[in-house]
């Protein structure tokens, strides 16, 4: 009896408890797990998507830039000047930024970089894109390109001197041209301009065949000719004009007023650059008029249909090219660049008065180039950086 009363009074040891707790440690650790692997797969997501809307960012920054280039504000910068341009869209749930950096007369560096998200959670993605601007490229001859008959004389003087405009960053000049090119000699009267006093170049007269073929004054390279040329012309003038003192204009808020019909751009290089100094616009005086341009200063590429007239003291920088023929008169003009009259119906050319063609390489490719059209490299123009 007394073993049978210790047996029933001695504690029982169970296994019920332990095994509880062991199984909730167990449950903790598996939710713990299922919890920190959902919490890192959300993270995941999250991140994934912030970077793909980074990458889009990026590739919108290049894209937009590239389709809304501004040759005017883009040719204001010097040879390895940087200009940044801000796509902010915070509202969506990115921001943009692009950096444009001028890598020669005529290539550019897009460096693209777009940010999503925000605080702890927040993606960058970089894209980069090299572009070229596509210019037309004129054949010119001479400072002073004819078909047809010239008359030279009075106290003008047309030079092939590469001469750099004052005041612009141009390169080393390019060795002389000839003063004039013609298909035939004979057809210059120049017995105002004793022993060709009022002609300086190498030669001062160079007969040429290529003077009697249309594609020297219509054709300028592969992509781009006369319709394509004026078709794009910032500048369109119907009729006869005469256009007195064009000269640069602003807006109210200080900016380049490229809307006004007689802001030909801004030729005069100050510091700090004036607004309108990249502003190189295509002017065509298009149907069957005349221009009779009479004092004032332009920049860019003037292209008339009919005749050309110049007086006044009027000063252009950059290529001119006339269908018919070019007659300066009184105090003349001050042309900078190089002209062309294709003088299609063989009327005579007049360079008279105080008249003054400069040949300047500097000033044809600053307003080929302004005129240019942006394009993507065909190859390699495009990087995924990071």
């Amino acid at each position: 009896m007394t073993m049978n009363r210790d047996r029933r009074n001695r504690p029982r040891e169970g296994f019920a408890l332990p095994v509880a707790l062991g199984s909730m440690v167990v449950i903790g650790m598996i939710l713990a797990g299922v919890f920190f692997a959902a919490t890192q797969e959300n993270r995941v997501g999250r991140n994934t998507v912030n970077q793909e809307k980074a990458f889009r960012a990026a590739e919108f920054g290049v894209n937009n830039t590239y389709g809304s280039w501004s040759n005017q504000t883009m040719n204001a910068l010097a040879v390895g000047g940087v200009s940044t341009i801000v796509h902010d869209s915070s509202a969506v749930g990115w921001i943009d930024t692009v950096r444009v950096t001028r890598l020669n007369n005529n290539s550019y560096w897009l460096v693209s970089t777009g940010y999503a998200g925000s605080g702890l959670v927040q993606a960058r993605h970089r894209t980069t894109s090299a572009i070229r601007i596509g210019f037309p490229q004129i054949n010119f001859l001479a400072a002073l390109t004819v078909h047809g008959k010239i008359k030279i004389g009075g106290s003008s003087l047309t030079t092939g001197v590469d001469t750099p405009p004052a005041g612009w960053a141009c390169p080393p000049a390019s060795a002389t041209q000839p003063g004039i090119a013609t298909d035939d000699i004979s057809k210059i009267d120049y017995s105002g301009c004793n022993n060709l006093s009022c002609i300086i170049g190498n030669p001062q007269i160079q007969q040429s065949a290529a003077v009697a073929d249309t594609n020297t004054f219509f054709t300028y390279g592969n992509d781009a000719n006369w319709t394509t040329l004026t078709s794009a012309a910032n500048l369109v003038y119907t009729g006869n004009w005469t256009i007195n003192g064009p000269a640069p204009s602003y807006t109210a808020g200080g900016e380049c007023d490229t809307g006004a019909t007689t802001n030909w751009g801004d030729p005069n290089r100050a510091t700090p650059a004036g607004k309108c100094e990249g502003y190189f616009p295509i002017i065509y005086f298009g149907g069957t008029g005349n221009a009779h341009i009479t004092g004032g200063t332009g920049q860019g590429i003037l292209l008339v249909e009919g005749d050309l007239t110049v007086d006044g003291g009027f000063e252009w920088f950059g290529p001119v090219i006339a269908r018919g023929h070019v007659t300066t008169q009184g105090t003349g003009g001050h042309f900078n660049g190089g002209v062309m009259a294709a003088d299609v119906d063989l009327e005579q050319n007049t360079v008279l008065g105080n008249a003054i063609i400069d040949y300047s390489k500097c000033a044809i490719d600053a307003a080929l180039v302004g005129a240019g059209i942006p394009k993507r490299l065909r190859q390699r123009s495009w990087a995924d950086m990071y």
